[in-house]
């Protein structure tokens, strides 16, 4: 995964975009953070991985940006930096998941997963799909918003999708779905840089996305020796190259362990995330 480090968020605006207005899935979109694979079950004895993701030390400072468009429906200000905790510290809408496994060959989605742009922010802002996975974009808001998808590479940025949506209710189906692992960073661009979300691109079910109280469950994992990341987004923003379009903020942080997976046993791993200086 060395093309997640260094993740910034978002580029200025790219030229290639899909048409608006698309018809919906013909099956309800999936809205949950982890969307279900079809994949045949493994044939060996499997195991469960679970544990926590937990913020050491102090809580960064509060701060907020103050916003100038679309007060209505965005409010006057949001806040930074972008860091999610329960009441113990437990960090949400953190990625968790097996390093270097083989892929699944027949890993696939069973239908859309929804993406929707509500009050200004995106629901779910960290969420993991198989690859191929279409994503359906909707605009619950009365105004316009559009959706810049960008994957990682070892060159940088990539743009797949750029989507204007600038009526309410609208819908739109990203094809084709997405086809490469990674992670894919959303946002908006048309005057609400502080919207931003993650998409983990999965070519094997052995990923998870930390829930409100910071915890994760992998299940049915072969028995085995492995490496097992964390990944979180940046969470300072660096305010001298804040603009307009796009807020940029610290690199991602990621944590690497090694977990031991026995036959019908739970293996708990904790990673502690301690915050750069001046966080």
């Amino acid at each position: 995964m060395n093309c997640f480090k260094g993740l910034v968020i978002l580029c200025a605006v790219t030229l290639l975009s899909f048409g608006c207005g698309a018809e919906p899935a013909k099956e309800p979109p999936l809205s949950t953070d982890q969307a279900p694979a079809a994949s045949k079950a493994p044939s060996g004895p499997t195991g469960r991985i679970h544990g926590i993701v937990r913020l050491e030390g102090n809580k960064p400072r509060a701060a907020v940006e103050s916003i100038t468009q679309d007060q209505n429906t965005c409010g006057s200000s949001h806040s930074v930096p972008r860091l999610a905790l329960s009441k113990s510290n437990g960090v949400q809408h953190a990625f968790v998941y097996l390093e270097g496994v083989p892929n699944v060959q027949d890993l696939r989605a069973r239908q859309p997963v929804l993406v929707d742009q509500k009050d200004c922010q995106y629901a779910p802002q960290a969420l993991t799909v198989p690859v191929g996975t279409k994503l359906e974009i909707t605009n619950s808001d009365p105004i316009l918003h559009n959706v810049h998808g960008q994957e990682m590479t070892e060159e940088g940025l990539h743009t797949i999708f750029n989507v204007a949506q600038p009526v309410r209710g609208q819908h739109t189906i990203i094809e084709p779905g997405l086809s490469k692992p990674g992670i894919v960073a959303l946002t908006c661009e048309a005057g609400h840089p502080w919207m931003t979300a993650y998409v983990f691109v999965a070519n094997h079910p052995y990923v998870a996305v930390t829930n409100d109280e910071g915890e994760f469950v992998i299940p049915d994992v072969p028995v085995g020796t492995y490496k097992i990341k964390m990944w979180h987004q940046g969470v300072t923003m660096k305010r001298n190259i804040k603009t307009l379009q796009r807020y940029e903020y610290e690199d991602p942080y990621e944590i690497t362990q090694e977990v031991v997976v026995q036959d019908g046993a739970d293996a708990v791993v904790n990673f502690d995330l301690t915050l750069r200086q001046g966080s």
